[in-house]
Protein backbone atom coordinates (compact mmCIF):
# COMPACT_ATOMS: atom_id res chain seq x y z
CA UNK A 1 0.00 0.00 0.00
CA UNK A 2 1.11 3.50 -1.10
CA UNK A 3 2.25 6.11 1.90
CA UNK A 4 -0.09 8.64 2.60
CA UNK A 5 1.00 12.12 1.44
CA UNK A 6 0.06 13.56 5.04
CA UNK A 7 2.35 10.41 6.69
CA UNK A 8 5.62 11.81 4.07
CA UNK A 9 5.06 15.44 5.18
CA UNK A 10 5.27 14.53 8.60
CA UNK A 11 8.78 12.58 8.23
CA UNK A 12 9.87 15.43 6.02
CA UNK A 13 9.41 17.90 8.43
CA UNK A 14 10.90 15.70 11.18
CA UNK A 15 13.83 15.04 8.67
CA UNK A 16 14.90 18.56 7.78
CA UNK A 17 13.81 20.55 10.82
CA UNK A 18 16.44 21.27 13.52
CA UNK A 19 15.33 20.03 17.18
CA UNK A 20 15.46 24.14 17.93
CA UNK A 21 12.30 24.25 15.04
CA UNK A 22 10.90 20.90 15.95
CA UNK A 23 10.08 22.60 19.33
CA UNK A 24 8.19 25.17 17.71
CA UNK A 25 6.06 23.02 15.92
CA UNK A 26 5.72 20.78 18.62
CA UNK A 27 5.61 22.81 21.77
CA UNK A 28 4.10 26.47 20.66
CA UNK A 29 2.71 25.62 17.86
CA UNK A 30 -0.68 27.32 19.00
CA UNK A 31 1.21 30.72 18.86
CA UNK A 32 1.48 30.26 15.30
CA UNK A 33 -2.11 30.81 14.46
CA UNK A 34 -3.28 33.64 16.73
CA UNK A 35 -6.56 35.39 15.95
CA UNK A 36 -9.68 37.08 16.36
CA UNK A 37 -11.74 34.70 18.48
CA UNK A 38 -15.67 35.10 19.70
CA UNK A 39 -15.27 36.72 22.90
CA UNK A 40 -14.15 40.31 23.16
CA UNK A 41 -11.57 40.26 26.04
CA UNK A 42 -9.73 43.93 25.91
CA UNK A 43 -8.50 46.83 23.94
CA UNK A 44 -4.75 47.66 23.07
CA UNK A 45 -3.02 49.94 20.93
CA UNK A 46 -2.87 49.13 16.90
CA UNK A 47 0.47 48.14 15.85
CA UNK A 48 1.91 47.49 12.45
CA UNK A 49 0.11 44.20 11.35
CA UNK A 50 -3.05 44.35 13.43
CA UNK A 51 -5.99 43.69 11.35
CA UNK A 52 -7.53 46.66 10.29
CA UNK A 53 -11.22 45.43 10.82
CA UNK A 54 -10.44 45.23 14.65
CA UNK A 55 -10.17 48.88 15.28
CA UNK A 56 -12.98 49.91 17.99
CA UNK A 57 -13.58 53.20 16.20
CA UNK A 58 -15.67 54.56 18.53
CA UNK A 59 -13.18 53.82 21.62
CA UNK A 60 -10.26 55.65 19.04
CA UNK A 61 -12.34 58.41 18.96
CA UNK A 62 -12.40 58.92 22.69
CA UNK A 63 -9.01 58.52 23.33
CA UNK A 64 -7.28 60.21 19.82
CA UNK A 65 -5.58 56.70 19.38
CA UNK A 66 -6.24 54.08 17.22
CA UNK A 67 -7.74 51.00 19.29
CA UNK A 68 -8.06 47.36 18.33
CA UNK A 69 -10.16 45.10 20.25
CA UNK A 70 -8.70 41.83 21.48
CA UNK A 71 -10.64 38.65 21.92
CA UNK A 72 -9.68 35.64 24.12
CA UNK A 73 -8.85 32.59 22.07
CA UNK A 74 -11.10 30.15 20.27
CA UNK A 75 -10.77 26.36 21.09
CA UNK A 76 -10.90 25.20 17.78
CA UNK A 77 -9.58 26.98 14.88
CA UNK A 78 -10.30 27.12 11.20
CA UNK A 79 -7.67 27.48 8.93
CA UNK A 80 -8.12 27.35 4.79
CA UNK A 81 -5.45 26.32 2.18
CA UNK A 82 -5.94 28.28 -0.96
CA UNK A 83 -3.90 26.41 -3.59
CA UNK A 84 -2.90 27.91 -6.92
CA UNK A 85 -3.88 23.93 -9.05
CA UNK A 86 -3.17 25.60 -12.19
CA UNK A 87 -1.03 24.19 -15.21
CA UNK A 88 2.22 26.43 -14.13
CA UNK A 89 2.27 24.84 -10.91
CA UNK A 90 3.19 21.64 -12.48
CA UNK A 91 6.37 23.03 -13.43
CA UNK A 92 9.65 22.78 -12.65
CA UNK A 93 10.96 24.61 -9.50
CA UNK A 94 13.94 26.95 -8.92
CA UNK A 95 15.99 23.37 -6.99
CA UNK A 96 15.08 21.50 -10.41
CA UNK A 97 12.05 19.97 -7.78
CA UNK A 98 8.21 20.21 -9.60
CA UNK A 99 5.86 23.09 -7.83
CA UNK A 100 3.16 20.90 -7.45
CA UNK A 101 5.32 18.58 -4.69
CA UNK A 102 6.73 21.76 -3.13
CA UNK A 103 3.00 22.78 -3.14
CA UNK A 104 1.97 19.33 -1.56
CA UNK A 105 4.64 20.15 1.42
CA UNK A 106 3.48 23.21 2.34
CA UNK A 107 -0.18 22.29 2.41
CA UNK A 108 0.77 19.39 4.53
CA UNK A 109 3.14 21.02 6.76
CA UNK A 110 0.33 23.49 7.58
CA UNK A 111 -1.77 20.40 7.91
CA UNK A 112 0.14 19.12 10.59
CA UNK A 113 0.98 22.15 12.67
CA UNK A 114 -2.65 22.15 12.64
CA UNK A 115 -3.88 19.11 13.47
CA UNK A 116 -1.36 18.82 16.47
CA UNK A 117 -3.21 22.06 17.65
CA UNK A 118 -6.69 20.32 17.09
CA UNK A 119 -7.13 23.02 14.31
CA UNK A 120 -9.64 22.52 11.17
CA UNK A 121 -8.24 22.38 7.72
CA UNK A 122 -10.21 23.19 4.28
CA UNK A 123 -9.00 24.02 1.07
CA UNK A 124 -10.53 26.22 -2.16
CA UNK A 125 -8.57 25.80 -5.69
CA UNK A 126 -9.77 24.88 -8.60
CA UNK A 127 -10.71 27.36 -12.05
CA UNK A 128 -14.25 28.50 -12.85
CA UNK A 129 -14.71 25.67 -15.05
CA UNK A 130 -13.60 23.09 -11.95
CA UNK A 131 -14.07 24.99 -8.71
CA UNK A 132 -12.98 22.65 -5.58
CA UNK A 133 -13.79 23.14 -2.08
CA UNK A 134 -13.21 21.09 1.28
CA UNK A 135 -14.91 21.97 4.26
CA UNK A 136 -13.08 23.00 7.37
CA UNK A 137 -12.17 19.39 9.22
CA UNK A 138 -9.29 17.74 11.09
CA UNK A 139 -8.89 13.84 10.34
CA UNK A 140 -6.27 12.05 8.50
CA UNK A 141 -8.30 10.92 6.18
CA UNK A 142 -9.73 14.71 5.70
CA UNK A 143 -6.60 15.64 5.52
CA UNK A 144 -5.21 13.13 3.58
CA UNK A 145 -8.59 13.89 0.69
CA UNK A 146 -7.18 17.50 1.06
CA UNK A 147 -3.61 17.03 0.07
CA UNK A 148 -4.40 14.22 -2.76
CA UNK A 149 -6.86 16.65 -4.33
CA UNK A 150 -4.47 19.25 -4.90
CA UNK A 151 -1.85 16.69 -5.96
CA UNK A 152 -4.11 15.38 -8.73
CA UNK A 153 -5.96 18.53 -9.98
CA UNK A 154 -2.49 19.94 -11.03
CA UNK A 155 -1.10 18.95 -14.15
CA UNK A 156 -0.13 20.44 -17.07
CA UNK A 157 -3.25 19.79 -18.85
CA UNK A 158 -4.90 21.67 -16.01
CA UNK A 159 -6.57 25.75 -16.47
CA UNK A 160 -4.11 28.71 -17.02
CA UNK A 161 -3.17 30.22 -13.65
CA UNK A 162 -5.77 33.10 -12.32
CA UNK A 163 -4.81 34.26 -9.24
CA UNK A 164 -7.81 37.00 -9.40
CA UNK A 165 -10.66 34.43 -9.98
CA UNK A 166 -8.66 32.16 -6.85
CA UNK A 167 -8.70 34.72 -4.70
CA UNK A 168 -12.14 36.57 -5.50
CA UNK A 169 -13.61 32.37 -4.73
CA UNK A 170 -11.65 32.33 -1.05
CA UNK A 171 -13.30 35.12 -0.16
CA UNK A 172 -16.67 34.73 -1.10
CA UNK A 173 -16.53 30.80 0.39
CA UNK A 174 -14.71 30.99 3.12
CA UNK A 175 -17.10 31.89 5.98
CA UNK A 176 -15.05 31.83 8.93
CA UNK A 177 -12.09 34.08 10.20
CA UNK A 178 -9.26 32.07 8.87
CA UNK A 179 -5.69 31.52 8.98
CA UNK A 180 -5.46 31.65 5.06
CA UNK A 181 -2.64 30.12 3.19
CA UNK A 182 -1.95 30.72 -0.34
CA UNK A 183 0.39 28.88 -2.14
CA UNK A 184 1.31 29.61 -5.63
CA UNK A 185 3.92 30.50 -8.02
CA UNK A 186 6.58 33.03 -7.95
CA UNK A 187 4.16 35.37 -11.00
CA UNK A 188 1.27 35.15 -8.17
CA UNK A 189 -0.24 37.20 -6.79
CA UNK A 190 -0.13 39.70 -9.34
CA UNK A 191 -0.04 43.75 -8.15
CA UNK A 192 -2.98 43.60 -10.20
CA UNK A 193 -4.72 41.43 -7.15
CA UNK A 194 -4.10 44.29 -4.61
CA UNK A 195 -7.46 45.36 -4.29
CA UNK A 196 -8.52 41.47 -3.69
CA UNK A 197 -5.97 40.65 -1.15
CA UNK A 198 -6.71 43.62 0.60
CA UNK A 199 -10.21 42.80 1.17
CA UNK A 200 -9.01 39.55 2.05
CA UNK A 201 -7.12 40.57 5.01
CA UNK A 202 -10.31 42.42 6.54
CA UNK A 203 -11.76 39.12 7.16
CA UNK A 204 -9.01 36.69 7.38
CA UNK A 205 -5.19 36.59 8.55
CA UNK A 206 -3.42 35.74 5.60
CA UNK A 207 0.15 34.42 4.59
CA UNK A 208 1.64 33.37 1.15
CA UNK A 209 4.10 31.15 0.22
CA UNK A 210 5.42 31.56 -3.30
CA UNK A 211 7.46 29.01 -5.24
CA UNK A 212 10.13 30.19 -7.40
CA UNK A 213 10.24 29.25 -11.15
CA UNK A 214 12.77 27.15 -12.72
CA UNK A 215 14.76 29.23 -14.72
CA UNK A 216 13.03 29.64 -18.05
CA UNK A 217 16.14 29.57 -20.63
CA UNK A 218 18.43 26.86 -19.16
CA UNK A 219 21.33 28.00 -21.02
CA UNK A 220 23.55 25.55 -19.13
CA UNK A 221 21.25 22.49 -20.21
CA UNK A 222 20.57 23.04 -24.20
CA UNK A 223 20.07 18.77 -24.60
CA UNK A 224 16.94 19.75 -22.50
CA UNK A 225 14.12 20.45 -23.95
CA UNK A 226 11.95 23.63 -22.10
CA UNK A 227 8.60 24.24 -22.96
CA UNK A 228 6.31 27.06 -21.88
CA UNK A 229 3.21 24.84 -19.72
CA UNK A 230 0.61 28.20 -20.24
CA UNK A 231 1.27 28.57 -23.77
CA UNK A 232 3.04 25.04 -24.58
CA UNK A 233 5.72 25.77 -26.79
CA UNK A 234 9.29 25.30 -26.69
CA UNK A 235 11.83 27.83 -26.12
CA UNK A 236 14.14 27.96 -28.69
CA UNK A 237 18.50 27.72 -28.09
CA UNK A 238 18.67 30.78 -30.09
CA UNK A 239 16.78 32.65 -27.12
CA UNK A 240 18.13 30.78 -24.46
CA UNK A 241 21.53 31.24 -25.22
CA UNK A 242 21.39 35.29 -25.96
CA UNK A 243 23.12 37.33 -23.54
CA UNK A 244 20.81 39.93 -24.17
CA UNK A 245 17.57 37.81 -23.34
CA UNK A 246 18.76 36.77 -19.90
CA UNK A 247 19.20 40.24 -19.16
CA UNK A 248 15.85 41.40 -20.32
CA UNK A 249 14.57 37.93 -18.48
CA UNK A 250 16.31 38.69 -15.16
CA UNK A 251 15.77 42.27 -15.28
CA UNK A 252 11.81 40.99 -15.58
CA UNK A 253 11.35 38.62 -12.98
CA UNK A 254 13.51 41.12 -10.39
CA UNK A 255 11.08 43.61 -11.29
CA UNK A 256 7.93 41.00 -11.12
CA UNK A 257 8.99 39.86 -7.93
CA UNK A 258 10.23 43.22 -6.17
CA UNK A 259 6.42 44.48 -6.92
CA UNK A 260 4.85 41.41 -5.43
CA UNK A 261 6.80 41.38 -2.34
CA UNK A 262 6.40 45.16 -1.76
CA UNK A 263 2.35 44.87 -2.38
CA UNK A 264 2.36 42.24 -0.12
CA UNK A 265 4.29 44.08 2.69
CA UNK A 266 2.03 46.90 2.05
CA UNK A 267 -0.67 45.00 3.22
CA UNK A 268 1.30 43.46 6.25
CA UNK A 269 1.04 39.88 5.05
CA UNK A 270 3.21 37.22 6.25
CA UNK A 271 4.81 35.49 3.05
CA UNK A 272 7.94 34.13 1.87
CA UNK A 273 9.38 32.97 -1.99
CA UNK A 274 10.86 29.60 -1.67
CA UNK A 275 13.56 27.60 -4.29
CA UNK A 276 11.12 24.54 -3.90
CA UNK A 277 10.48 21.28 -2.42
CA UNK A 278 14.10 21.23 -0.94
CA UNK A 279 13.96 24.67 1.00
CA UNK A 280 10.03 25.08 1.36
CA UNK A 281 9.97 23.61 4.96
CA UNK A 282 13.18 25.65 6.53
CA UNK A 283 11.65 28.63 4.58
CA UNK A 284 7.82 28.11 6.08
CA UNK A 285 9.46 28.09 9.60
CA UNK A 286 11.53 31.23 9.07
CA UNK A 287 7.77 32.46 7.83
CA UNK A 288 6.04 31.25 11.20
CA UNK A 289 8.61 32.62 13.09
CA UNK A 290 9.07 35.91 11.95
CA UNK A 291 4.82 36.34 12.61
CA UNK A 292 5.64 34.40 15.90
CA UNK A 293 7.55 37.34 17.05
CA UNK A 294 5.20 40.16 14.94
CA UNK A 295 2.84 38.79 17.41
CA UNK A 296 4.55 38.71 20.57
CA UNK A 297 2.94 40.53 23.44
CA UNK A 298 5.35 43.91 24.18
Amino acid sequence: MATSLLTRVKARVDLHTSNRARGLIQGRGRSLFKGSGEDFDDLKYYQPGDKISDIDWKATARSGEPLIRQFNEERVRHLSIVADTSSAMAATAADGTSKRDAMILAAGMICFLAQKNGDLVGMVAGSDARPIQLPSRSSDGHLELLLRTAQQATTTASHTADSSWLLERAFRVTAHSTLMTIITDEAHPTVEDFTLLRRLTTRHDVMVVRIADADPLQSTALDLDVIDVDSPREVGSMARTSKRVARDVAAYRRERRDGISEMLDRLHVSHVLTQGESTVVEDMIAMLRAREYRHAPA
